[in-house]
């Protein structure tokens, strides 16, 4: 191993990530985040038919995660079901992998039957866990996950030929029969999560925000909300990735919002359909 690269990787990764915690820690000294103890909070959740109660807790041990991004082989191994797949690999970091014979999934119970594919035939598949599934483009998304949370990140780029996925995710191919015949892969690894002292915004908290950006008015229901991270790709070098806790927020189960649980601010992601849940 080499040490000094790795000790300069170390330092390079902390230094971004103190400059960033700075960053948040001086916008909520200059603009505080909303308080749900206020009456105008609490009228948000009634408009919006939210118990406050019912919503997750937020842990205290919950802080930043820092990643890198996975260069090694994302090839099916030797003795995989899918063995004899085509492979190709882009920027070192991004895998495509096209079936040789296409792989049928229920139609009754999509989710698990693709589940159970790429637990069975994927590197490091029992690292993600279903997220959704893109009717349009016939494509089925996974997200890596960290200690059963998932880890969130969205196309680095727009859909083009050169695009890439988000640095976290799985994305499963399907023909008009609605059988697997290709997937693109990426992967973090050595992610390690970090102390923060910042007050992360509580469920109830991304709610009220989202409401004062406009975008949860209050004809709106609420249909799921997770507490995850989100990836965000850091200026300098590919390879180091910090994960702030966000807030995933579904409304009327055809809009997705992620509230950065640390600043407030919002990324939305296109509208996917759900699937079943079998």
């Amino acid at each position: 191993m080499d040490w000094s690269k790795a000790k300069t990787l170390l330092i390079l990764t902390f230094l971004i990530l103190n400059v960033y915690l700075a960053v948040q820690l001086i916008d909520r000294m200059v603009d505080p985040r909303i308080a749900t103890t206020n009456a105008d909070g609490k009228t948000v959740l009634k408009e919006r038919k939210i118990d406050e109660k019912k919503l997750q807790p937020v842990s205290k041990e919950i802080g930043y995660l820092t990643a890198e991004v996975d260069s090694s082989s994302l090839a099916p191994k030797p003795g995989s079901p899918i063995q004899d797949a085509i492979t190709s690999v882009k920027n070192q970091i991004e895998w495509s992998v096209r079936l040789t014979k296409p792989h049928p999934l229920e139609a009754k119970a999509m989710r698990d039957s693709a589940t159970s594919f790429v637990q069975a035939s994927v590197v490091y598949g029992t690292d993600y866990t279903f997220w959704k599934y893109d009717s349009k483009h016939k494509e089925m998304t996974f997200v890596q996950t960290y200690k059963e949370q998932p880890l969130y990140s969205t196309p680095q780029q727009s859909r083009e030929d050169d695009a890439m996925i988000g640095p976290s995710l799985l994305v499963l191919q399907l023909n008009e029969q609605k059988e697997i015949v290709s997937y693109k892969q990426r992967h973090l690894n050595k992610v390690v999560r970090q102390a923060q002292d910042v007050t992360l915004l509580s469920a109830s908290e991304s709610v009220i925000q989202l409401s004062e950006q406009g975008l949860f008015p209050a004809s709106k229901r609420m249909t799921s909300q997770k507490l995850g991270y989100f990836c965000l790709v850091t200026e300098g070098t590919k390879s180091v990735q910090i994960l702030p806790p966000t807030w995933q927020i579904e409304l009327n189960g055809e809009e997705l919002y992620f509230v950065n649980a640390i600043d407030g601010g919002v990324q939305t992601i296109e509208r996917l359909d759900t699937v079943s849940e079998k």
